[in-house]
């Protein structure tokens, strides 16, 4: 009798996909404060990538990107944001930017 159990490869969430994708910031209540619309296929784990080294730059105390992860949290002056990919338009009325 086999118990034996195969381990899946968990999915890249930050694997190229043949869509439109963003990059977003938001606040501690979720709400977004920027995002930018990314090309299909665009090298999604470079855009965060230089994401944050932007906001090393500018000043702002910066996570770690995990390996599974598609996002980071950053920190500054007592404010703390979440950036990350998503793959689906984020809920903001971008005419009041």
């Amino acid at each position: 009798m086999r118990h034996g159990s195969r381990k899946r490869a968990s999915p890249d969430p930050l694997a190229p996909v043949n869509a439109v994708t963003w990059l977003v910031v938001r606040d501690a209540l979720s709400q977004v404060l920027e995002f930018t619309e990314l090309a299909p296929l665009a090298d999604l784990r470079a855009v965060l990538s230089a994401a944050r080294d932007a906001r090393i730059t500018d000043g702002w105390a910066a996570e770690e990107i995990g390996p599974r992860c598609a996002f980071f949290f950053a920190s500054r002056d007592g404010g703390r944001v979440l950036v990350g990919i998503e793959r689906r338009e984020p809920w903001w009325d971008a005419r009041g930017i």
